[in-house]
């Protein structure tokens, strides 16, 4: 009898759960790679790292999809962000070169699944993709919010640069998987696309997602551009090709684009990061 009434007791706790709805703060931020150049003007990594964390802790993300970081790079964020477990993999054109890492709360999330897929015409295969002369890629998580229950899908991507076939063929491919790892689930796809919102990739994406940008019940906060041009950490941000885009069934409350400053007066990164708050029902 106790036994059936803890049992009962459990199933009105969980449907309590899930009719409440999952609001996150959701976050790309493409971090720069630590390239000995930015040391000169004195941005190197070990100089920069520490605003990194700071935006992240500062602005509240519960999850945030980065790109470029090497091997060194993730661990030493990930010990600025003690509250953070992160999973990744990495891509470019020699291991460990640069990795899709994403940061989510741990006492917030539950990671359930990950996997990669490949910008190629052979995604299911670690492989190179038409024009292209290095890995990329798209690293996902499924995750599971504690407090509700509810379930979520979380894609990170970088793109190819000035590799024009790889780039426009590679918006079909992140619509076709995210069509067969997600299915109907919420879903979250941030990045680097290094693509402007008119382009045949970013269009393709759009015929599954929603642009976050365009879709903020209100006004979209900081700057519009979130590129500030490869090792530029003073701006001014050029283009906006970092996104983060929502599968339809999720409101998004607003976005803002991060423009925090370090002391000496330069970005933390050479591009600006992006923060949603999402509503999952």
């Amino acid at each position: 009898m106790k036994k059936l009434l803890f049992l009962a007791l459990a199933l009105v706790s969980l449907a309590g759960c899930k009719e409440r709805a999952l609001e996150m703060r959701a976050a790309t931020f493409n971090v720069r790679f630590d390239s000995e150049a930015d040391a000169a003007n004195g941005d190197s990594w070990a100089e920069r790292k520490g605003s990194v964390a700071k935006v992240i802790l500062d602005h509240d993300f519960d999850i945030v999809g980065t790109q470029e970081a090497n091997k060194d790079q993730m661990p030493e964020l990930a010990e600025l962000l003690p509250g953070y477990d992160y999973i990744y993999h990495s891509y470019g054109i020699r291991e460990g070169f640069h990795n899709c890492a994403t940061y989510y709360k741990r006492d917030k999330y539950e990671l359930l699944d990950q996997g990669t897929f490949w910008y190629s015409e052979t995604p299911e295969v670690e492989s190179i993709g038409w024009d292209a002369n290095d890995h990329r890629l798209c690293h996902w998580g499924k995750f599971r919010d504690k407090a509700t229950g509810r379930e979520f899908f979380y894609f990170n991507s970088h793109l190819f640069w000035r590799l024009e076939v790889a780039r426009s063929m590679s918006g079909g491919v992140l619509v076709s998987q995210v069509q067969k790892i997600a299915g109907d689930s919420p879903v979250i796809a941030v990045g680097d696309y290094n693509s402007r919102e008119e382009s045949k990739q970013v269009q393709d994406i759009l015929s599954l997602l929603n642009d976050a940008y365009r879709v903020s019940e209100t006004a979209p906060v900081g700057p519009v551009e979130t590129d500030l041009g490869g090792g530029n950490f003073l701006g001014p941000a050029k283009a906006r090709i970092d996104f983060i885009f929502t599968s339809k069934d999720i409101r998004v409350k607003d976005y803002a684009v991060i423009d925090d400053k370090r002391e000496n007066g330069h970005y933390p990164s050479d591009h600006l990061p992006i923060v949603c708050t999402l509503e999952i029902e």
